[in-house]
């Protein structure tokens, strides 16, 4: 069964019909095999476009009620992820970002790597993406 929401963003998007179901697809099979996360780099190799045209699709998808975008937040020395914030505000807060073990340190902000990413507003069901 179709989801309303992504028919609605479908509509109003008619050229991009295709990319956005190919899209929708890919995120409900990240979702559903236990990644918690959508990258646009990733996303644009499975679908076979450039990184940018993967960020604009997972960003109609976002503005349609369906993602919700968000900010990975890695440790720039290690690489290693430490969280994930809701707005780029929330980074100048370092009581959000957790106390790096590897460094043995809190990182300052210019000592952080941002990756954008993306992940289901509510869950699969409630986001529209439910197969």
């Amino acid at each position: 069964m179709p989801s309303p929401k992504l028919e609605r963003v479908k509509a109003r998007n008619r050229a991009l019909s295709d990319l956005l179901d190919r899209t929708a697809s890919y995120v409900r099979r990240q979702i559903s095999s236990g990644e918690k996360f959508v990258i646009p780099k990733l996303a644009a190799a499975m679908l076979n476009i450039n990184e940018g045209e993967a960020f604009v699709l997972l960003k109609i998808l976002a503005e349609g009620g369906i993602l919700q975008q968000v900010y990975n937040v890695y440790c720039r020395p290690t690489g290693i992820y430490l969280t994930t914030v809701d707005s780029l505000h929330q980074l100048d807060d370092l009581e959000k970002i957790p106390y790096c073990n590897d460094c043995d340190t809190q990182h300052e902000p210019q000592d952080l790597t941002v990756e954008i990413a993306f992940r289901p507003k509510n869950g699969l069901i409630d986001a529209g993406l439910a197969a």
